[in-house]
């Protein structure tokens, strides 16, 4: 009868660039995210490292690091959504965008933005939409 043996594997480690981390594999998206998971430092709704893995990964497909995906995507109802200043910073960043202008009288706020070839558009929101919301 054979012994088993354990075989080591030499992984090489991510590049730590300008902009943190760079995760060139799953195996080291899935190490990260362990880890992540391991240090009690993932947000709410991001308990597992398979949860951390998928916030990350949408993080990555629309150009976030891994640390600002998970600073700023959050899992509501199961579902990994972007919210806060990020989604307004990938709005700035692409190339379409011209400018942004919000205001507020203290009853009704109203955001108007502007892209490149195309008509200003604005959305106005009331405190009671947000009441009814």
């Amino acid at each position: 009868m054979s012994t088993p043996t354990t075989e080591i594997v030499n992984r090489p480690n991510p590049a730590i660039t300008a902009r943190g981390i760079a995760l060139a594999s799953m195996d080291d998206l899935a190490r990260f995210a362990a880890m992540v998971s391991k240090s009690g430092l993932a947000p709410k709704g991001m308990e597992s490292p398979e949860a951390v893995a998928i916030a990350v990964q949408m993080g990555l497909e629309l150009g976030l690091t891994p640390m600002a995906a998970l600073q700023n995507v959050a899992v509501i109802n199961g579902r990994p959504s972007l919210w806060g200043d990020a989604m307004l910073a990938l709005v700035k960043a692409h190339p379409a965008f011209e400018w942004i202008k919000e205001e507020c009288d203290g009853n009704v706020a109203t955001c108007t933005i502007k892209r490149r070839g195309e008509p200003e558009q604005s959305r106005s929101f009331s405190q009671a939409d947000a009441k009814a919301a």
